[in-house]
């Protein structure tokens, strides 16, 4: 994630906001819906019951025997699934709320490694109806060489893919050579 400005009033304007992926992930690439909720960037007040909701039920989604068993234990998958169950709550008070922010506020573009992949959907006969409405942002999607963002957008997310790892990366997101650079150098002032 990098951020584009301050993210202060974002995240002031309630006591738990939680970050959506962008809806071409949700209809092209995900089985468990929309919104599909980002564990790239959540933030709560302390003692909010969202979190504790979602450590509960950590145990329930290991176990997965795929390449994107992370997604399901700890990932996008897993905080949908979860989020779901504690809004079905009827008790919830207004305070224990927990508020989804548009995909443009946080995560505004798709991931580039997959845009292909949804292409190649939005050209076959059977794509969806939600998908068919997202199929022309998903063609004329320009990878980011624009630089311009959403007025709304706070932040960018790159989707490295960091947590794949080399053997479980199906697609080839990962580069094979893995660049090493000194901190140092990141923090010294020009």
């Amino acid at each position: 994630m990098e951020c584009l400005r301050p993210i202060d009033a974002a995240l002031n304007q309630t006591d738990c906001i939680i970050s959506q992926e962008p809806l071409e992930h949700a209809e092209f690439l995900a089985p468990v819906g929309t919104p599909l909720v980002s564990n790239a960037l959540m933030a709560c007040r302390p003692g909010h019951p969202f979190f504790a909701h979602v450590i509960s039920g950590l145990s329930s989604h290991t176990g997965w025997m795929s390449w994107n068993s992370v997604l399901w234990a700890t990932g996008p998958y897993m905080l949908t699934t979860a989020y779901g169950k504690y809004t079905g709550r009827l008790w919830q008070s207004a305070a224990d709320e927990v508020t989804i922010a548009a995909p443009d506020v946080f995560q505004p573009t798709p991931d580039d490694s997959m845009v292909d992949y949804m292409r190649r959907i939005c050209r076959t006969p059977d794509v969806t109806v939600r998908q068919k409405a997202l199929c022309r942002r998903v063609v004329g999607y320009d990878f980011g060489r624009s630089g311009i963002h959403s007025p709304s957008a706070f932040t960018v997310h790159h989707w490295t893919h960091s947590w794949v790892g080399r053997r479980n990366d199906p697609y080839g997101l990962l580069n094979i050579k893995l660049e090493r650079f000194d901190i140092a150098e990141l923090i010294q002032s020009s």
